[in-house]
């Protein structure tokens, strides 16, 4: 993948420069990674050719979308720091496609890939800021967000997936607002829309349900998803709900410490933990509400996709979700780490079905107006033209 000929390198810089190379760190398929995707299946509607830069386990799991999309792919995984050969191989693939603009996913995709960008000739780096990084906070060093800022000062613009994104970059991160564009994520809303009773009732039996309500989780089982919250406000609600059930689709290092919980309370099968799905439309179809129990958020994918789903929501009033989940008008919001408010929320749209339908109607409209991925990649795409238009120092690209 990496070998060419000097014709063919001669050829590639003859080409326009609109090749786009998407760089990630992550080994694991999830919201981050979900909404890249978004972006690598969509630009070439755009015009842009769109390369990814990414771990090979990676790689695999969004491997059906990328060979439909004509993705071509360079499998990288950062063993360290100082990982020199992997630079290396990064910069010689930049090199051989042309890429005009690197799109790092981010601040570690930044820190790895912004100055090998730049030896590589690249006219503009760019990186999404997807969540506020809370765990870094007062952390010495990496929490004063020092490299951060040296490092940004070879990126061009950043995109925030939310206000709260923005507010992160700008106010913590101390990123010039003038570098800070808020494009709020986007999802396929048709993928989500609901279908017919038929389709409910047989998912639902697959489950195990029958006519008892169900709250659906659709999150990766580790602390920022706060699902040890969620377990105590089931334990709240058990008295007076005994026949409520939770779905906690989802895997993670915590799914050995959440079942103890749940044997510890007492919860037995009223906790159920159906690990990866890809059926997620499906999932939320079965499913009387959905549940997002989170510490901090960028802007959650789940929530559009609850609320394009025709699902009443119930959320935790952190970062970006209210941006989506407006209390009382698109779902309802409880403070994070509380499972005493949690379960009178849950318990409020079980109680009144009028509310939650109402909710969900509200909601639904909402995400059909502003959050469909249709407007999150033009958005993205006037962006890369704006970049690669003016180049690293306003000349043409």
């Amino acid at each position: 993948m990496e070998k060419g000929s000097l014709n063919d390198t001669k050829r590639s810089n003859a080409r326009p420069r609109r090749t786009v190379l998407h760089l990630l760190t992550n080994s694991v398929f999830s919201g981050v990674e979900e909404h890249a995707l978004s972006m690598l299946t969509g630009m070439s509607a755009h015009g842009f050719e769109p390369c990814l830069a990414a771990p090979g386990k990676l790689i695999a799991a969004m491997e059906p979308g990328l060979s439909a999309a004509g993705v071509k792919c360079l499998p990288l995984q950062f063993s360290s720091r100082l990982d020199v050969a992997s630079g290396a191989r990064l910069l010689r693939f930049i090199r051989r496609e042309n890429v005009a603009l690197v799109h790092c996913h981010l601040f570690t995709a930044s820190f790895f890939g912004a100055g090998v960008a730049r030896m590589a000739g690249v006219g503009a780096v760019l990186e999404t800021c997807h969540l506020p990084e809370v765990w870094r906070m007062g952390k010495g060093l990496r929490g004063s967000f020092w490299v951060d800022r040296q490092i940004g000062r070879l990126v061009d613009k950043y995109i925030a997936v939310s206000h709260a994104a923005a507010r992160h970059l700008i106010e913590t991160k101390r990123v010039p607002k003038s570098k800070v564009r808020v494009i709020h994520n986007g999802r396929d809303l048709d993928r989500f829309a609901p279908t017919d009773t038929r389709r409910r009732a047989a998912t639902r039996a697959a489950l195990g349900l029958g006519d008892e309500p169900a709250c659906l989780t659709l999150a990766r089982l580790d602390d920022q998803k706060g699902h040890r919250h969620l377990i105590d406000a089931l334990a709240i609600l058990a008295p007076r709900r005994p026949n409520l059930v939770a779905l906690l689709a989802g895997e993670g290092p915590l799914e050995q410490a959440l079942r103890a919980q749940c044997a510890a309370l007492g919860l037995g099968d009223r906790v159920r933990f159906l690990g990866y799905r890809s059926d997620v439309p499906e999932l939320l179809e079965a499913a009387d509400l959905v549940v997002l129990p989170s510490l901090y958020e960028g802007l959650p994918l789940v929530a559009i996709e609850a609320l394009a789903a025709g699902r009443p929501m119930v959320a935790t009033e952190v970062d970006g979700t209210p941006e989506v989940v407006i209390h009382e008008r698109t779902g309802l919001l409880a403070p994070p780490a509380n499972p005493a408010a949690l379960a009178a929320a849950i318990e409020r749209l079980l109680d009144d079905p009028a509310l939650a339908s109402r909710l969900a109607s509200e909601g639904r409209k909402f995400v059909q107006e502003n959050f469909a991925v249709r407007r999150q990649i033009e958005q993205t795409a006037a962006l890369y033209s704006e970049l690669i238009g003016i180049g690293r120092k306003g000349e043409a690209a």
